[in-house]
């Protein structure tokens, strides 16, 4: 999976190897061949050490990764040799995503990602503080996506763009094709590479169909306009302004998932502000996690029933199966729900691992 990732130690104090082996795995979900730059300056109290990871192409003679095109749509790390600063950026549209998280209270310096699992992995081992978790949770449920930089991914940051691009495709890109892997085996791929929870099902469809298109050499057009939203807990707004500033993020957080599939599957990617997305395949959700003969439908059962299955996330398991029996008996339509709820469940057990 291409991508960047890095940690700069200021504190005299040594990297761990887990860290470096953590964010490395990251890149190489996949199969992706991993770049790698390591240096270490003496000062007063011990060592600074600097590690650079890429996940596409190589490093080249100066100290940076670059997740992207510099002159257009990138997230990056430049390192300065001779005044020890690092400088993250994005650039472009916002399909490059780039988060970090302050080592401030375990040790001067910082860790950066393009995914956020590896650092939120970190995070938890290191037990630094997330008090926002549960409004988090609440937001994702509502919304139907995880806002960039919102609870749910504390204690962690997003990079905000710097140089913004605005491209405006006047069409999408038609394509059609059938379903060739489990959706069970495409969600696991998704909640990896998207590093968050997402209860957009059609994103199942997006990963099928930016496969074909690199299959057979397409590049692709998509579009931010959606038809509703996915949030199962309906948010009300007091304001045109504050429905327009969940908009925005709604859009935001759409271009970094749709920049995370594109980037996995390696199909060239430009997305139009005001075109509707590309016509999703047609699937049986519903029907998929009714069904104990589904892999879907296994999943998701012996998800919800596994022990703790959402770890410390503030989410009422016994109902959760609830809502599952009662999807399952044909007594009600809950198919929404359990895909939010269990690509949450998977994203916690990422979380934890």
């Amino acid at each position: 999976m291409r991508g960047i990732a890095g940690i700069l130690r200021r504190d005299g104090g040594p990297v761990p190897q887990k860290w470096g082996k953590i964010l490395e795995q990251s890149l190489l979900f996949g199969g992706t061949l991993t770049f790698r730059f390591e240096d270490s300056t003496p000062i007063e109290h011990g060592d600074l050490h600097i590690l650079l990871f890429s996940g596409s192409d190589a490093l080249g003679s100066d100290p940076k990764v670059v997740d992207g095109d510099l002159k257009g749509e990138c997230a990056y790390a430049m390192w300065n040799e001779e005044t020890l600063e690092l400088e993250l950026g994005r650039k472009g549209t916002g399909q490059k995503s780039l988060y970090w998280l302050d080592l401030a209270e375990v040790g001067d310096g910082l860790l950066f990602s393009s995914n956020p699992l590896p650092l939120l992995t970190i995070a938890r081992e290191l037990e630094l503080p997330s008090s926002t978790l549960s409004q988090g949770v609440e937001g994702y449920l509502q919304d139907g996506f995880v806002m960039e930089g919102g609870g749910l991914l504390a204690p962690l940051y997003s990079m905000p763009i710097q140089h913004k691009l605005e491209n405006a495709p006047t069409s999408t890109t038609a394509l059609s094709c059938d379903f060739t892997t489990t959706p069970a085996e495409d969600v696991q791929t998704l909640v990896r590479i998207l590093g968050t929870p997402f209860a957009n099902a059609d994103l199942l469809s997006t990963l099928q169909l930016y496969r074909y298109a690199k299959e057979i050499g397409c590049p692709v057009v998509d579009g931010l306009i959606m038809p509703q939203s996915t949030g199962f807990l309906k948010r009300l707004f007091n304001s045109k302004q504050e429905e327009k500033q969940m908009a925005i993020q709604r859009n935001a957080s759409r271009r970094m998932e749709l920049g995370a599939i594109a980037n996995y599957t390696g199909v060239d990617l430009a997305i139009s502000t005001q075109c509707n997305s590309i016509e999703p395949i047609s699937f049986p959700l519903a029907s998929w996690l009714r069904s104990s003969q589904s892999q879907l439908g296994q999943l998701a059962s012996d998800t919800l029933h596994s022990s703790n299955a959402f770890g410390n996330l503030p989410i009422n398991q016994s109902e959760c199966i609830k809502k599952l029996s009662a999807h399952q008996s044909g007594e009600k339509d809950n198919a929404q729900e359990l895909f939010t709820l269990l690509t949450l469940a998977l994203w916690s057990r990422l979380v934890s691992a």
